[in-house]
């Protein structure tokens, strides 16, 4: 697993469960690797039989692209997580899949309307997530409203009605309110976008509630986190990379426990 950093992902502990369970010799492990060194890390182990593979998270999800061949929602949302070598090196983004099976495991309700915060990569999986379950009314929330076009595009190019509103701006009833944006950028406005949501989604979970979840708690909303998408995106990455299965709630469970273990240290 490669990002900068790397130390903090709960990755390795996901997926040196799922070798447990499946009884694979494999390993598992994190590298900060600084945006400078990117091509040369991934050109060495792309080259090396040993190596399945890597999983791929912030600053490296756009430019991972350029190591193999990205398949068509990759493409879409413009940045990939998963990175398989072979012959011909090939680029997934499972957070798509991810969010949807998350979605889907706590039996929630197909959501039609949903406010986004943010505009990054994680920000378009969602949007591309969405669209899958059958959303059709999309806000964008944006700091800096100016920025969100490509995501506005990406709504459009998948038949969503979008439209971007300054993040403090008045938001009418939704099914799901979506935060991709640090917990302190979107604490002023946890209560307001709580009381408009049906659901809540928030990208973090350390430190766990965020503000926007404490708000949706107390109004006794159903609560998504990062672990969950954690979970989701690690399922079709596995099986990726490996060619076995795990199951959301086997994913889920080793996240957990790993956050667990650290916050006692």
């Amino acid at each position: 697993m490669i990002g900068d950093p790397a130390g903090h992902s709960l990755s390795p502990a996901i997926h040196r469960a799922g070798y447990a369970l499946n009884r694979l010799d494999w390993s598992y492990d994190a590298y900060t690797v600084h945006p400078e060194d990117l091509a040369e890390f991934v050109t060495q182990r792309a080259a090396d039989p040993q190596w399945a593979g890597l999983s791929v998270t912030a600053p490296h999800k756009e430019a991972i692209l350029a190591f193999g061949e990205p398949d068509e929602p990759t493409l879409l949302v413009g940045g990939g997580n998963t990175i398989v070598f072979g012959e011909q090196a090939r680029i997934h983004n499972t957070d798509v899949p991810g969010f949807v099976g998350a979605w889907r495991a706590h039996s929630l309700a197909t959501p039609r309307s949903a406010a986004v915060l943010g505009n990054g990569a994680t920000a378009r999986s969602i949007v591309l997530a969405l669209a899958g379950l059958g959303a059709r009314e999309l806000t964008v929330l944006a700091r800096r409203p100016e920025r969100a076009a490509p995501l506005l595009d990406l709504a459009g190019m998948l038949g969503l009605a979008a439209e971007v509103r300054l993040l403090g701006d008045s938001l009418e009833r939704v099914d799901l309110v979506a935060s991709t944006i640090p917990a302190d950028a979107a604490a002023p406005h946890a209560e307001a976008l709580s009381a408009a949501a049906g659901t809540v989604f928030d990208v973090v979970y350390d430190p766990w509630p965020t503000p926007l979840t404490a708000a949706a708690q107390r109004e006794g909303l159903a609560v998504l986190n990062g672990l969950d998408l954690l979970a989701g995106q690690a399922v079709d990455q596995f099986f990726l990379l490996t060619g076995h299965r795990v199951t959301f709630e086997q994913c889920r469970s080793a996240a957990g426990r790993e956050l667990k273990a650290r916050a006692a240290l």
